[in-house]
């Protein structure tokens, strides 16, 4: 089967496609990856592109990278889609765990593509996905996190066992942030060539939410 993954760069597309990976049979083909209109960052984490394509050059898979607003975001998606049909590829990877309105839009837009959608962390524990991603050897670090959730205390943190076991005792937060709490940056892994180098630049809040930006 040969795949595309939905990417951030954060820790779930990156468990997702690790578990792809471990079948033989399974070949992740690119990674895709939708960015702000300004052209710099990433959507969402705020990261800047080109340390995604570093991650993606680390793991060894193409990445495609498309510039987006808001409103065009389905069309520009299956554009991109589209266009990996042509390369041959049948099904899309996808990191969510248990948002059921995203995966009914994800399934809906793959539907129509005529694309399979897999979702290998889906409706699993968010304390066990979490501990699995660092015992692999995963290496990552918060980027960012929703100021109503979490303090400043909790940006530029590693998602090691101290962070595990510290955020699963917290009411009312999910420890993968599948409600947003915060995003994070992959830098190193068990299926990297070598880790990603980068600075801390200076934290900055925007809206309701703290930015640690990698330089």
């Amino acid at each position: 089967m040969k795949a595309f993954a939905s990417w951030s760069g954060g820790k779930d597309c990156m468990l997702a496609v690790y578990r792809q990976l471990q079948i033989k049979s399974n070949d992740v083909a690119y990674l895709v990856n939708m960015c702000d209109i300004d052209g710099i960052h990433s959507r969402s984490h705020r990261i800047k592109k080109s340390f995604i394509r570093l991650q993606a050059k680390a793991i060894n898979i193409p990445i495609v990278q498309e510039a987006i607003d808001f409103r065009g975001y389905e069309t520009h998606f299956k554009s991109v889609i589209n266009k990996l049909k042509k390369e041959g590829v049948t099904a899309g990877i996808f990191g969510d765990i248990y948002l059921k309105e995203h995966r009914i839009w994800i399934e809906r837009v793959c539907k129509e593509l005529n694309i399979e959608p897999i979702f290998p962390l889906w409706e699993n524990n968010t304390n066990s996905l979490l501990k699995e991603f660092i015992e692999l050897g995963f290496k990552a670090l918060t980027v960012a996190v929703n100021a109503d959730k979490l303090d400043k205390n909790w940006i530029g943190r590693n998602l090691d066992l101290s962070f595990y076991h510290e955020i699963t005792t917290m009411k009312n937060i999910d420890p993968c942030a599948e409600n947003g709490e915060y995003h994070s940056f992959v830098y190193d892994g068990p299926i990297f060539s070598k880790p990603v180098k980068f600075e801390k630049g200076e934290i900055y809040k925007k809206d309701n939410h703290i930015f640690l930006p990698l330089i």
